[in-house]
């Protein structure tokens, strides 16, 4: 018992006597900026299309949606999570994608009108 106590003090010791300072700088790492998000993805409407289809980005994507198409035209999402409103002739729109998933969407006003973006 009494050579296990003296280990243990031994050992306590050689902790305390190790040398305090170190060549480590002080102040803390600074942290690294966010990266800037990616170029904008786009989705063109045209002939009652949307392309391309399927369009796969990576979470934190935007994608910019334009209407090329000379009539009205919606990105609504089969899930509710997103919707365009009214895009007219030549109008864009952007819709950052954060979570990973496919996202199934349509034209409110010409439901045979589909397209899907994968976020991985």
């Amino acid at each position: 018992m009494k050579l296990q106590s003296l280990a243990i003090a031994a050992f306590g010791c050689a902790v305390l006597a190790a040398p305090l300072a170190s060549n480590a700088d002080p102040t803390p790492a600074a942290s690294a900026a966010p990266a800037a998000s990616a170029a904008p993805l786009a989705v063109d409407t045209k002939n009652f299309v949307y392309a391309p289809d399927p369009l796969t980005v990576r979470a934190g994507d935007t994608v910019v949606f334009k209407n090329s198409d000379t009539t009205a035209h919606t990105v609504t999402a089969a899930d509710g999570s997103f919707d365009s409103g009214n895009m007219d002739q030549s109008a864009t729109w952007k819709h950052v994608f954060t979570k990973a998933g496919t996202y199934k969407y349509i034209c409110k006003y010409h439901s045979y009108m589909s397209g899907t973006v994968i976020v991985k």
